[in-house]
């Protein structure tokens, strides 16, 4: 039976109304999804390929089977088109992509003492939130700079209770010491409600009543407390520098715009909050080659919007074919009045072709990329005699100290750059080890274990490479092929490893493949290009080193009595976290090495107690 027959027979048990549609491969996998006002129409209308495009009609020859689930209005159905779209990511459907959360600032509301804290996720916690911020690392300045102007505490509910004097951050004059009482409730409160009122844009007030307080006290020659409002000012001042564009009448409003050139299209997204321009972010969402920009940017808004607070202005520079639908969801969603509106005319209209402009800037940059990508992959595969182009390179880097607490980080590499969202970090347990292996700190036996691993579970969430470099030598490279040949994938995956000179200079890298050993002049661009994606892995591998160090040593274990660093190392060395400390038996607990009966008893206590 063809995929046409098959929608003919499923017509039959399909409904009239609203709702989705998936259509399902002979792999049983979703390839398409698509919403609809009246279901058994719309699928209908498939049959008729001529008047599908080229995308759509390759989709229909494939559908092996047909799922659908009704909604009550043609809103809830665009919604969950939107939300399955994006989970799912379906082979024939336009697509989100990079769209981890964003960041918001948290200053906190459940306690007497609020606190500021980066927030990123569901917004479960009692406070108030700003934002969304282009990345962390603006948020962390941001909160840097309010901690300077308004001395709110950062620190955990746990931390504060247990102080019994001033921290550092007092000393450097970020925090008043609330934990101690060196500030009045009345007064801390006061700090509270001056840092909410210039995260809603008020900050001209603000900042006069700052610089009238600091004249007052340089009349009284109190210069202390005069160069304190001083920095606390010059803190302002920082903040509304990091902002390019503000409009205060603009209030709350995402600028949303799309540009689309050589079958790629970049979409730029700014973010004003009480007319306040906080940044901005960069989207590239999958599509087909000929889908038009008022198509991308319909289905990008429906994405975007599926778990983020939506702002009741948006303005975007194309008009969308569905805009009354679009805003019927929205307006579900949020539970209040959404304007879309493209602007013609004013700050508004200034706005947006800025938005534009960037998205075109940072499209051509991305474009003269992938092409230089494209080059050295065509390189790679001609100078080390590849059968076959690599789509995807994934490469493998190990860290360690002595051997403790080894990690193995894999990152992944295709012509549009690094592949954030698969990159993996692999805590290093042992248990792949073979005879000529004889510890856990050996480099062998971590790549051994972190290939069995990928290869064996994770190959399910994410496609194998076409080719995985090991940062290593020869001895890497063997025991990388050895694991290729035990899933028989030796012949699938090209295999090469990268190893540094004697001194570990740059430049004398030796390069193994097969049965041969590769060396590039010091100045080739090939040699380059390597070195960034081998850099890239051994950051990455440093990066989740260094943060397993850091839970080491700062952890929940130390306000237990008796439990010195030691203690703590074995603990976490034989649980691998706290989460699971806490989720072991006593008669488990007693186990590890060095935790004697009572200690044990003190720690299981400890948790199930608390």
């Amino acid at each position: 039976m063809n995929a046409l027959d098959i929608i003919k027979n499923k017509l039959m048990n399909i409904p009239d109304g609203p709702g989705i549609y998936q259509y399902l491969n002979a792999k049983n996998e979703i390839i398409y999804i698509g919403k609809a006002k009246n279901l058994k129409k719309r699928v209908s209308s498939y049959r008729n390929t001529s008047s599908l495009s080229n995308r759509i009609q390759r989709m229909v020859y494939q559908v092996n089977n047909i799922e659908t689930i009704t909604t009550k209005t043609e809103a809830e159905a665009f919604l969950l088109e939107s939300n399955l779209i994006k989970k799912i990511k379906p082979k024939f459907n336009i697509v989100l992509r990079d769209d981890k959360s964003l960041p918001y600032i948290l200053i906190t509301t459940k306690n007497k003492w609020p606190q500021i804290l980066k927030h990123r996720g569901k917004q479960k916690k009692n406070g108030i939130y700003f934002g969304p911020y282009p990345s962390a690392g603006v948020v962390g300045k941001t909160i840097n700079s309010l901690q300077k102007a308004f001395l709110i505490r950062s620190c955990s509910d746990s931390y504060f209770k247990s102080r019994s004097r001033a921290c550092l951050l007092y000393q450097i004059k970020k925090c008043s010491a609330p934990c101690v009482k060196k500030i009045k409730e009345n007064d801390y409160l006061n700090l509270t409600n001056q840092s909410v009122l210039f995260l809603k844009g008020k900050n001209k007030k603000i900042q006069s009543n700052l610089k009238y307080e600091m004249e007052n006290y340089s009349l009284k020659q109190s210069y202390e407390k005069a160069a304190s409002l001083r920095d606390r000012v010059k803190a302002l001042n920082q903040i509304q520098e990091r902002q390019t564009i503000n409009i205060r009448s603009l209030g709350d409003a995402d600028v949303i715009s799309i540009k689309k050139k050589n079958h790629k299209a970049c979409i730029q997204v700014f973010y004003f909050r009480g007319g306040q321009n906080l940044g901005g972010r960069y989207y590239f969402p999958r599509h087909e080659d000929n889908e038009i920009e008022e198509n991308i940017l319909q289905s990008f808004i429906g994405q975007y919007y599926s778990d983020k607070i939506v702002t009741k202005l948006i303005l975007i520079n194309k008009k969308i074919p569905e805009k009354n639908l679009l805003i019927n969801a929205l307006k579900k969603k949020s539970g209040y009045k959404i304007n879309i509106e493209i602007p013609i005319k004013g700050q508004k209209k200034i706005i947006i072709k800025n938005a534009e402009k960037n998205a075109e800037k940072e499209l051509d940059r991305k474009i003269n990329e992938q092409q230089n990508n494209e080059n050295f992959i065509n390189k790679i595969k001609k100078h080390f005699g590849l059968t076959k182009t690599p789509k995807t390179i994934e490469i493998y880097d190990i860290s360690h100290i002595s051997g403790e607490f080894a990690v193995g980080a894999m990152v992944s590499f295709n012509k549009d750059g690094f592949i954030k969202n698969n990159y993996r970090k692999f805590n290093i347990k042992g248990k792949f080890k073979r005879k000529e292996v004889l510890s856990k700190s050996d480099d062998y036996s971590s790549i051994y274990e972190v290939l069995n691993r990928r290869l064996k579970k994770d190959s399910k969430k994410i496609k194998i490479p076409d080719l995985i470099i090991i940062d290593g030598g020869k001895g890497h490279f063997n025991t990388a092929l050895n694991v290729l040949k035990n899933f028989n994938l030796e012949k699938k995956i090209g295999l090469m490893s990268i190893a540094k000179g004697e001194n570990r200079n740059e430049g004398n890298e030796t390069f193994y493949i097969k049965n041969k050993k590769i060396k590039f002049k010091s100045n080739d661009k090939t040699l380059f290009f390597l070195q960034r994606l081998r850099d890239e892995a051994h950051r990455f591998a440093i990066t989740s080193h260094k943060n397993i160090r850091s839970k080491i040593n700062k952890s929940i274990l130390d306000e237990i009595d008796g439990i010195g660093p030691n203690k703590k190392r074995d603990l976490l060395k034989h649980f691998g976290s706290s989460e699971q400390i806490k989720n072991a038996k006593l008669n488990e607990i007693i186990k590890v090495k060095g935790i004697k009966k009572n200690i044990a008893k003190k720690i299981y206590n400890f948790f199930h107690e608390n």
